[in-house]
């Protein structure tokens, strides 16, 4: 019974002693992502959405995933999930035609280096209303509304 005993002891100081080591995994750096806008997007005229993929100082061209959903305000269920193509410099692109004025909502979903980014911005096709305007400007200052989530 002695020899059992100290065998479990063994064991379970094995298993405690392995169970503390200290993780020598350094976790991956932050993946930015930038949603690059024109400046003015004009109703049925091709416009191009860009996004910029980089880690520190590095730019991302070998993103696994870089998918772009378009909505317009108050239509999420109705989205538009568009993949990207890859340019250089770590930029990704999509091109959408807008077929209606109002407030447009893009996130980026990109996934790279083992991580999951999905930022959101929010804007603005052809002509909108003061009303609309001013909760646009309203939401643009709510900080949760342009971050991304990070996995």
């Amino acid at each position: 019974m002695n020899k059992l005993f100290l065998s479990i002891v063994m064991v379970f100081t094995l298993l405690l002693a392995s169970a503390c080591t200290a993780n020598t995994e350094s976790t991956p750096e932050q993946i930015d992502v930038d949603i690059l806008l024109p400046e003015k997007i004009s109703l049925n005229q091709e416009s191009v959405l860009k996004v910029q993929v980089s880690q520190g100082k590095e730019k991302v061209e070998n993103a696994e995933d870089v998918q772009f959903e378009i909505w317009k305000a108050n239509s999420k269920e109705d989205s538009e999930l568009i993949h990207a193509q890859h340019g250089k410099g770590g930029i990704y692109h999509v091109k959408k035609t807008f077929r209606e004025d109002g407030i447009y909502y893009v996130q980026t979903h990109v996934a790279a280096r083992g991580l999951h980014v999905m930022p959101k911005k929010q804007f603005v096709v052809g002509k909108v209303s003061e009303k609309d305007l001013n909760s646009l400007i309203k939401e643009s200052q709510n900080p949760e509304q342009s971050h991304g989530h990070h996995h």
